[in-house]
């Protein structure tokens, strides 16, 4: 239906020559056809403003975001977690660099045991970025996000965002833009107040964060 219009020309044997369809056929039939192809053709606006294509929150039923507070808490939780696993092997390190410059010895005789203690620091910073990688590529979520029931997921289906989009986009892709590109990071992090609460590092992953449900 819809594919042929009153005045369409058609042409069967014995017949003499091209005639419209109207002739043959009742206007009950035809024009039909003619007012559904008028209804199509007008619904289609050449000169309409663009339609931009957002979801908002009140789209994604299914998905529980998690609140900007609990995003929020789950940074300075994951930054402070950080400095504990990365301070606390130091500081014997700097106790002993300390001790050996106010007895003057610093110069001719340092500490090399201090050294030692920056190495753990290291590593044990480097084994908190390997813990946090695996289980953002698995669960998509860091210790700080595990301990405050919040996860990324896919945006808008809500599916696992799994290791490319939840520890390379999200994270080390957005580290990399971070660094090179100046005020990223306060841009980044005022986006939150967008309605669907996805910050660029969202967008670029295509990602979102929800409140952690057993089972979903």
């Amino acid at each position: 239906m819809g594919r042929f219009l009153a005045d369409d020309l058609f042409w069967a044997e014995g017949m003499a020559e091209w005639q419209s369809l109207s002739t043959r056929f009742s206007a009950q039939v035809a024009l039909p056809a003619f007012s559904a192809a008028a209804s199509s053709s007008s619904a289609f606006n050449p000169y309409a403003a663009p339609q931009a294509n957002i979801v908002t929150s009140a789209m994604m039923p299914k998905l529980e975001l998690a609140s900007r507070g609990l995003r929020l808490g789950a940074a300075c939780l994951d930054t402070f977690i950080m400095l504990v696993v990365m301070l606390v092997p130091m500081i014997p390190g700097f106790i002993a660099i300390v001790q050996s410059e106010n007895a003057g010895k610093l110069e001719n005789d340092f500490p090399v045991h201090s050294l030692y203690w920056f190495g753990a620091a290291f590593l044990a910073s480097l084994g908190l970025l390997v813990w946090n990688a695996i289980w953002l590529a698995r669960y998509g979520q860091t210790i700080a996000k595990r301990m405050l029931g919040i996860r990324i997921v896919c945006f808008p289906s809500g599916l696992p965002a799994g290791a490319g989009k939840a520890f390379w986009l999200r994270a080390v892709v957005n580290y990399l833009i971070n660094s090179f590109v100046p005020l990223y990071g306060l841009v980044d992090a005022c986006f939150i107040f967008r309605e669907d609460q996805r910050c660029l590092h969202d967008l670029i992953a295509d990602t979102t964060v929800i409140v952690d449900k057993p089972g979903t």
